[in-house]
């Protein structure tokens, strides 16, 4: 049995690590091409059956709420059984949503204080559709 020095370790695992990086921007641009064909939610899973595969794309949003606006400005103006707050002071998306849908008015009022982005789309891929 060989024993392999430090160096060829180190060597072998840098070259894993780089060949780690390169199959994970290969798999992201492969999703990023297969969402521009079939397309994406904005939030929300679609699922295709392409081939053998099955594949579900979710689209996600990631909303953040600026504190001091909500505290100084907003909270007095929205009845606190509805604020899309949840104790340990972070934002309740699941409440967000549903003031948008169901309270668009006191939405309104919340909206200068969020901040709403893209998240990444999700893509699960699995074989035997």
């Amino acid at each position: 049995m060989t024993v392999r020095t430090e160096a060829e370790i180190a060597d072998e695992l840098f070259q894993a690590n780089l060949e780690e990086k390169a199959a994970k921007e290969k798999r992201i641009s492969l999703e990023e091409e297969l969402i521009a064909l079939v397309g994406a939610r904005e939030e929300g899973a679609q699922t295709h059956e392409i081939g053998d595969y099955k594949i579900t794309i979710t689209g996600k949003l990631n909303r953040k709420i600026d504190w001091e606006m909500f505290d100084a400005q907003l909270a007095a103006k929205i009845p606190a059984s509805l604020h899309p707050v949840k104790m340990k002071r972070e934002l309740d998306e699941t409440g967000v949503k549903y003031l948008a849908n169901n309270e668009p008015q006191i939405y309104k009022v919340l909206l200068p204080a969020l901040t709403i982005q893209p998240a990444k789309t999700n893509v699960k891929i699995t074989q035997g559709a």
